[in-house]
């Protein structure tokens, strides 16, 4: 009976022992009462100071892949003339736990930095002062970063908040993530520059001297909700740009922006971005403006007190469906807001069947069902299009000239019903065509701003036609007009 007390005795102690091996962090950095500094990897003190960037760093160069866990706030101290930052290893996590670093040392003071390593995550970290760069990464690729504010103070070469690039080798595999807040950066808040692969969520910048959001050459990635006001207010700047041939397959949720040089601006050569909705006011500039870009989109939203609102510079396939620019026309510089104006007869083929929109039975009544169908060549399958306010159309059945497209009781939700009815000239009877590239054309409600759409992408005859948000790559929204 004792032999099996202490078995299990020693049973017991063993799994204390892991349970406490594994409570303990890899690495703690703290601060004493005297104000020095104190660095333990696995329980060994590694460091006793008074550096705060020494005592981390410290931490860092002796341990292996692991959590460095910072329990303190504290100052840089002086550059001493070269680039001064805490620098994490390959497969290391630095976690501040909301604790503030003050850069307030010189000008090349740089919180956090890396070159060429991998793996490494950064997260609620706080950043006061005038840092050259917030967090500069370059040539690392799966980097995450979480939880990162900053509120800066002007510097007098960069100043920027967040810079991924590529500048010493690849960069692949960003994330950005949780509460993102830069405030005040001298440059731009965050900056990518040839990233392959991101995926950052909602981020909020004010009062930059650059831009909100730069994407640079990077392509393979999503974005949340950029949020900005007062970024670069007066100049040309933008709370959400990409440049320098960013792109493609760049989708972004939403950009709002109050007070600043421009909403949104894509230039030089970028391509392939899409945003699902904008909310713009107030610009120096131009709310949105796309320069010498290709297949780009807002598909929803709205721009308003712009100067102008919209302008497209040597730019196609690209499309701009918000309200306060669909009045532009052909903007100052050239360009157009791709809003066709078309007068004729037409079959309308959904491009992701290749079917046909059709009247229901051959129906002439109000309230009878549009739907898609196979091609047969019968007046029910063909449309009578027409302008009835600049960009805006009526849309009637060959077979039942009187009736007009109609949304449903006017909705403005996802789903609602598309039929016929007697024409009056409600905006819920209006369409405009909006350019989706190679001859294809959305078709966009006045009333509800949301595209004609196949619903449920099936490709099966009989399927319903609704309207919805304007979605980027939905083929079941987009649709050739064929002459009839």
């Amino acid at each position: 009976m004792n032999k099996l007390k202490q078995l299990l005795m020693i049973g017991l102690c063993g799994l204390s022992a892991v349970w406490h091996i594994n409570a303990i962090a890899d690495a703690e950095v703290t601060r004493n009462t005297d104000g020095s500094w104190l660095a333990r990897v696995d329980g060994t003190a590694v460091y006793q100071g008074s550096r705060y960037f020494d005592a981390i760093n410290a931490a860092a160069n002796n341990m292996g892949t692991g959590t460095i866990n910072i329990r303190n706030s504290g100052d840089s101290g002086p550059d001493g003339g070269n680039v001064y930052s805490i620098r994490p290893q390959a497969g290391q996590t630095l976690d501040f736990h909301g604790h503030q670093v003050n850069a307030n040392g010189g000008d090349l003071v740089v919180p956090v930095y890396c070159d060429r390593r991998d793996n490494i995550t950064v997260k609620n970290l706080h950043v006061v002062g005038n840092p050259r760069y917030g967090v500069w990464f370059r040539g690392c690729s799966n980097v995450t970063l979480e939880n990162i504010t900053m509120n800066l103070s002007p510097h007098a070469a960069v100043g920027l908040g967040i810079r991924v690039d590529a500048s010493t080798g690849s960069a692949n595999n960003l994330t950005i993530q949780g509460n993102i807040n830069i405030n005040g950066s001298t440059t731009h808040g965050i900056e990518t520059y040839g990233v392959d692969g991101f995926t950052i969520g909602d981020v909020t910048v004010n009062n930059s001297g650059g831009c909100g959001l730069i994407l640079n050459d990077s392509r393979n990635g999503t974005v949340g909700n950029v949020t900005g006001s007062y970024n670069n207010w007066g100049g040309g700047y933008a709370t959400f740009r990409v440049a320098n041939n960013n792109g493609p397959n760049v989708q972004v949720n939403s950009v709002y922006s109050r007070n600043s040089g421009r909403g949104f601006f894509s230039v030089s050569g970028s391509h392939g971005t899409t945003i699902n909705t904008v909310d713009i006011d107030t610009t120096t500039s131009q709310g949105i403006f796309l320069e010498d870009a290709s297949d780009t989109h807002v598909l929803a939203g709205s721009v308003a007190n712009g100067n102008p609102n919209c302008q497209l510079v040597r730019t196609d396939s690209s499309s701009i469906n918000v309200s306060g620019c669909s009045q532009v026309g052909t903007p100052p510089g050239g360009g157009s807001t791709n809003n066709g104006t078309v007068n004729g007869t037409y079959r309308l083929m959904p491009v992701h069947s290749n079917k046909t929109v059709d009247v229901a039975n051959c129906g002439s009544s109000s309230g009878t069902n549009i739907q898609q169908w196979s091609w047969l060549n019968n007046d029910c399958q063909k449309f009578n299009i027409s302008p009835v306010d600049g960009i805006w159309h009526r849309i009637s059945p060959v077979n039942a000239p009187s009736q007009g497209l109609d949304i449903d009781s006017s909705s403005t939700s996802n789903g609602a019903n598309v039929m016929l009815w007697s024409y009056w000239g409600g905006y819920n009877q209006q369409f405009r065509f909006q350019s989706a590239g190679n001859g294809l054309w959305r078709i966009i409600n006045r009333n509800s701003e949301l595209c004609l759409d196949i619903n449920g992408i099936s490709t099966a005859d009989g399927a319903n036609i609704v309207q919805w948000e304007c979605l980027a790559g939905n083929n079941n929204q987009i649709f050739q007009l064929i002459s009839q």
